[in-house]
């Protein structure tokens, strides 16, 4: 296996190819990261129990255990129960002042999930880049050979040429492909994350609104 990897590089040019592997570690690195993030640590994975908890606690007009609940140690690292507990601090205030309290905390929320992701996009542009570069360096390799060299010499080394723009071509694009297709998950993870705490703040403000209602008819 390593020897095969060895003759590869060494067929489509090591500073072409050394540099597409980093663009590839790179990616890597920011998918296992992002992935971690998205379905372990940020998503709430059943939001509409924990918003179904949430509501029976103020409508029996109970905001500690709300933000009680929210400050569950199984929701630390969790951005919906983080933004519904911003917004339920300030349940006893105007909804202007509660609407501004969830706005801070979405935007905070929203820097956390966006981060890095877009990188992703870049780092497929550069090993598509990268490997173009390895297809000129065998096309300059192959008419060198063409213009210097005559027979059986000329042939070997106008293969060698075709087979490094074909080696760091595919190698370029394979990499660019792998950042495209986990840039398309993560960013529909993403969007569902910012969706749910987009709906949670509504239902929160609902839920507020028809609290600051019923305490004054009482």
């Amino acid at each position: 296996m390593f020897n095969w990897l060895a003759e590869m590089f060494e067929v489509g040019g090591y500073v072409v190819m050394i540099s597409i592997l980093l663009v590839l570690i790179l990616s890597l690195i920011i998918i296992v990261e992002r992935s971690y993030r998205y379905w372990f640590q940020y998503d709430l994975g059943n939001t509409s129990m924990f918003m179904a908890a949430i509501q029976k606690a103020i409508m029996n007009n109970s905001i500690e255990n709300a933000i009680r609940n929210c400050k569950h140690t199984r929701y630390r690292s969790k951005l919906v129960p983080y933004v519904i507990k911003e917004g339920l601090k300030r349940a006893n205030d105007s909804i202007e002042e509660i609407d501004n309290s969830l706005e801070r905390a979405t935007l905070t929320t929203r820097s956390k999930v966006t981060r890095r992701l877009s990188f992703l996009g870049t780092t497929a542009n550069v090993a598509t880049l990268l490997g173009l570069l390895g297809t000129l360096s065998g096309l300059m390799h192959s008419f060198g050979a063409a213009a210097e060299m005559t027979g059986e010499d000329k042939q070997t080394e106008l293969a060698a040429g075709i087979s490094e723009a074909l080696v760091a071509t595919s190698f370029g694009l394979s990499v660019a492909l792998l950042c495209l297709l986990f840039f398309g998950i993560l960013q529909m993870k993403q969007n569902n994350i910012l969706d749910d705490i987009a709906k949670s703040c509504a239902a929160l403000n609902e839920l507020l609104f028809t609290r600051k209602m019923k305490l004054k008819k009482n």
